[in-house]
């Protein structure tokens, strides 16, 4: 079987005919099937009927439209209507059952009754069914790690992202924005992270589609886009997470790092409602950088270079103001959802614009959204679903924030007697400060692209076979799009060039295949339920870029174009199975099987198996505590499980020798021909899967009726086999570096998340949500590094100098754990200054400043070198809370979101790249600098000094919503809400920097110049007809 699929994994033949299973099956149950035919015909019965008409209601006497009503033992039945109204004919001594999704079920003996008007009560806190893997499950029948939010709980405010929607609501998960950039790219962690090099995203699964979680990243243009962007965030029902091996084993190789599903809202029978909402922001960003300001620059350079003063302009020039801007967004959604007989709909479009703090920057969506749900026939469920989006985004030069700092505060934003570079002020010399605000000006760059994802399945239930059903899932996610940017020739930093127009254009598609059978079974004698699942799975990426290059802008048309394609293609088959076996409510088991094959990796180690096992009892069944008036709700849970990760984006070929085609400068000259040149890529042809083996063990609980729930976990997870890219002996392997698997890392912690109904009466209802997660990860060994002064693989590249780093990955230690030497302190507190003689040795050298506590023999040797430096403090936060809060108060509701980070460390890359007095003394041209320099007074630069390293634990109000509904205008025509949102209303923290949410593309917990989060203010309207 695996020669077979290894060729299907090659060759991307399609997978067998599904019209071959359904045949043999058919065969397999005929003699069945002409049994329950016969025995269905000899229990016809001819005999008097009674009908019996009524109304199912909720709790709040309205009606519940599609509730199912069956005659007890026999397979008469009906639904409600739009109004709750049904009529039904059965014998006069029958008992009906009437049940509704999230309710009760009821059963009432019909009697001498002809009219029966029932009311349904909520059964949310057992009924509730949550979406896993291929399938449901009754909140109360997992036995792993799932949380289900839904949309009333989502946070407020201009959310262009959807994963924002959660941020703070559920333990051990973090989401951190990296830039305050609108539609920049999001860090999703779960439970920390499971790889250094490999990704460390969660999968996404929408509509039973697992798509791409990389960011839009075209060509050469370094600041991608959210993979999530396409989504209205007002289309989405729920996030459900998986977050341990028992519930994301089912997905394999792409479970290790969480799953987290997203389900769209979908229609519902009855009469259609159309629904309208808004909201307009307006943000600022709540601080900026603290520089010296034109006068006390002007007194610095006197003091400390005052044969540089006649270098100085004659004006005053704040430059930060100059960039920032109040951003305005704006954001409409209108739908329309319903069902009339066997259909259910639900439409919406969607547009969003939301411009950016940072001058130059916005982004643009208009999406449309159709689900369909249609019952075709009895035994025939037909689910489609397609999402469409286009998002146009406008960009800002990466530099100028950083420019914005240095560029001297003296000197004028235009130059009146310039003609070279558009009238702005510039230096003559290339290497000095550029003027940001003609960088902003004369950049021209922009994006746009066009995402359409789609999936229809059908769910068709067995007639042969009781419970058992086949399920087929087609699905098909296609984003094309481009990016143009223009610098032009009177650019400062393009001066000797001719200009530059850079284009990018991508085409990324997944398709998908699933098919599996479910079985479930009721053992009423044992008081049992076995539930079985079986399937396949085939799944292909690709994805093309070409990206192209013009160097010469001077006429109508850019010319001299260079350029290249790239072609990256992976593929992933699939075969997977889960078992779920209930005893009496109280005893569950789970157990799954994955097994992937992965085109990423050579034949012999395409293949991986990832199973999983899972108990749970819930004492709450049993006798001593069923009728308990206390405990509501007690189940102990414990499962362990193995993942996997293959998730190297963009090297999917790191097992086959490949080559690289060098570029017009790199290319050798015969005659008058040029030759590019061609280099073999380092490769290892014995790649394979990091392995995640998980165990955890938790308690859910329950309280005073559901009141008070709640849940305890503790985890640990050990990933081998890590993927990473390490040094390697020069010509080793035609390079210095290769992709390898090196070592192992363990991630363990403790959450514990709390939901309280603290009151519900008729006039005011709060419930309140309490979440805490500790996490510590550890790098636990290194293989195939055979160097005996290897240390730690050096990461966290900063700005200043040449390929400076502050971070290590090194064994006992966190992953990316700053790498510093420590730096000695005088006797007020201040790190001592460098340039002067400290230690009297008669050298001004490191030893002055920093501490010797190393050397060759593990004992300091009276220097100080790189064998000082110390691994210390964590990126990564030790601990994360989220408290939220919502009020209802007749039609006022109120609800907010903090959420903190503590134990998280910052490298502040802005001062150690720019505090310092030899930013005026020996610069090109004086350039500005922090006003912290005054706290340290370094002469020179210190990047590796430990100074620069700060506790960025904070506590974030991330939103406050105050709301009204006026719901009975027009005589219940239709209801408003009006509310008011501030987001990101204030930050308490002992970090210097902008912000302590630290979270760049490049490297986490390092502060270089990041696009500062704004301070947003909203206000929105909702309307239902």
């Amino acid at each position: 079987m695996n020669k077979v699929y290894n060729h299907l994994l090659a060759v991307a033949d399609q997978p067998k005919s599904l019209g071959e299973i359904a045949g043999i099956l058919t065969k397999k149950y005929q003699k069945l099937l002409g049994l329950v035919l016969v025995f269905c015909l000899l229990n016809i019965q001819a005999y008097a009927q009674t009908k019996v008409s009524g109304k199912v209601l909720d709790a709040k006497g309205e009606g519940l439209p599609g509730a199912t009503i069956i005659e007890k033992g026999t397979t008469n039945g009906t639904s409600s209507l739009s109004d709750g109204s049904f009529s039904i004919n059965v014998k006069p001594d029958a008992t009906l059952i009437f049940s509704f999704v999230g309710y009760a079920t009821q059963e009432i003996v019909v009697g001498a009754q002809t009219v029966i008007n029932v009311t349904l009560t909520d059964d949310a806190a057992l009924q509730e069914v949550v979406v896993v893997g291929y399938g449901t499950q009754k909140k109360s029948d997992v036995t792993g790690v799932v949380t289900k939010i839904d949309s009333k709980n989502f946070n407020k405010g201009p959310i262009v992202s959807p994963d924002q929607l959660i941020n703070g609501k559920i333990a051990g998960v973090q989401v951190q924005s990296n830039s305050g950039e609108p539609g920049g790219q999001t860090r999703i962690r779960i439970r920390g992270g499971t790889s250094i090099n490999a990704s460390n995203e969660p999968l996404y699964v929408i509509d039973g589609v697992p798509i791409d979680n990389t960011a839009v990243n075209p060509g050469g243009f370094q600041d991608g886009r959210n993979p999530l962007n396409f989504l209205n965030p007002d289309d989405i029902e729920s996030f459900t997470v998986l977050k341990d091996a028992s519930a994301t084993a089912i997905y394999g190789s792409r479970g290790n790092n969480g799953v987290i599903i997203i389900t769209t809202k979908k229609g519902r029978s009855g009469k259609g409602k159309l629904n309208y909402s808004n909201w307009f922001s307006v943000g600022s960003i709540a601080n900026k950088i603290d520089v010296f300001n034109a006068a006390e620059f002007r007194t610095v350079v006197q003091d400390k270079a005052s044969g540089r003063v006649n270098e100085l302009g004659n004006t005053s020039t704040n430059w930060q103001d100059q960039l920032y801007q109040t951003a305005i967004g704006q954001n409409h959604s209108l739908s329309y959802a319903g069902g009339i007989k066997g259909l259910n709909y639900r439409t919406s479009l969607g547009y969003l614009k939301q411009d950016g703090t940072l001058k130059g920057t916005s982004a643009e969506r208009i999406s449309f959204a159709l689900g369909l749900n249609a019952k075709l026939f009895k035994q025939l469920n037909v689910d489609a679903n397609i999402k469409l989006a286009q998002n146009k985004d406008t960009f800002s030069p990466n530099s100028i924030i950083g420019g914005a700092l240095r560029m001297d505060p003296t000197q004028a934003i235009f130059d009146a007697n310039d003609t070279q570079y558009g009238g702005y002020f510039e230096y003559a010399n290339d290497l000095a400060t550029k003027n940001p605000v003609a960088e902003l000006a004369l950049t021209d760059d922009q994006g746009k692209n066009l995402r359409t994802l789609g999936n229809i399945k059908f769910d068709y239930q067995m007639p042969f076979l009781k419970g058992l059903s086949a399920n087929l899932n087609l699905g098909y996610d296609h984003l094309k799009g481009d990016r143009q940017r223009t610098l032009p020739t009177n650019l400062r930093s393009q001066s000797g060039t001719l200009g530059e127009h850079r284009t990018a254009d991508y085409t990324k598609t997944n398709s998908l295949l699933e098919f599996y059978l479910k079985y479930t079974k009721d053992f009423k004698e044992i008081n049992s339920r076995l539930d079985i699942t079986g399937g396949y799975s085939y799944q292909d990426f690709r994805e093309e870029y070409i990206d192209s290059v013009f160097t010469d802008l001077t006429g109508a048309t850019p010319k001299n174009k260079q350029g290249f394609k790239n072609i990256q293609k992976n593929r992933l088959i699939s075969f997977y199975g889960r078992v779920n076996f209930s005893y009496a409510d109280k005893l569950l088991l789970t157990a799954t099987l994955r097994r992937d094959g992965s085109s990423r990796f050579g034949l012999n180690n395409r293949w991986g198996s990832f199973p999983s096992v899972a108990a749970a009892y819930r004492l709450s069944e049993e006798a001593f505590l069923k009728n308990s008036k206390v405990i509501s709700d007690l189940k102990i849970r414990a499962g362990y499980g193995i993942t996997g990760n293959q998730d190297i984006a963009g090297q999917n070929f790191a097992y086959l020798p490949t080559y690289t085609l060098g570029d017009s400068t790199a290319a050798y000259q015969f005659g008058n021909t040029f030759v590019n040149t061609i280099r073999p890529n380092a490769y290892d042809q014995n790649l394979k899967w990091e392995e995640v083996k998980s165990f955890n063990i938790g308690l859910d609980f329950g309280l005073f009726a559901g009141r008070l729930s709640g849940s305890v976990e503790y985890y640990k997870k050990t990933t081998k086999d890590l993927l990473f890219t390490v040094p390697v002996a020069a010509g080793a392997n035609l390079s210095d570096r290769v992709l390898t698997n090196v070592g192992e890392l363990e991630n363990s912690g403790v959450e514990f998340a709390l939901d309280a109904v603290a009151i519900n009466s008729k006039a005011f209802q709060w419930n309140v949500g309490f979440n805490i997660a500790w996490n510590r990860n550890t790098l636990l060994r290194f293989s195939k590094i055979n160097d005996p002064a290897f240390v730690g693989i050096l990461t966290g590249g900063i700005l200043g100098g040449t390929g400076n780093t502050v971070q290590i990955l090194q064994m006992n230690q966190a992953a990316n754990s700053f790498y510093l030497f420590k730096h000695k302190m005088g006797t007020d507190g201040k790190p001592l200054v460098d340039g002067i003689d400290h230690n009297g040795d008669g050298n001004i050298d490191n030893a002055d400043i920093y501490e010797d506590i190393n050397g060759p023999d593990g004992k300091p040797d009276g220097r100080v070198d790189e064998l000082d430096k110390r691994a210390v403090e964590n990126p990564a936060p030790n601990i994360l809370m989220g408290l939220t809060s919502n009020m209802r108060f007749k039609g006022f509701d109120l609800s907010f979101t903090f959420r903190a980070n503590l134990g998280n460390y910052v490298y502040n890359n802005v001062k150690s790249n720019g505090a310092y007095y030899n930013r005026v003394i020996n610069e090109i041209v004086p350039t500005n600098m922090p006003r912290s320099v005054t706290e340290t007074n370094f002469v020179a630069p210190q990047y590796f000094s430990d100074v620069y390293l700060e506790d960025a634990s904070f506590l974030r109000l991330d939103n406050i919503t105050l709301g009204y509904t006026f719901d009975q205008l027009l005589k219940n025509k239709f209801n408003l809400r009006a509310y008011v949102t501030a987001q990101n209303l204030f930050v308490i923290t002992n970090y210097s920097g902008l912000d302590p949410e630290v979270a760049n593309k490049d490297a986490l917990g390092i502060d270089n110049d990041i696009f500062p989060r704004a301070r947003t203010i909203i206000m929105g309207l909702s309307l239902g007809f």
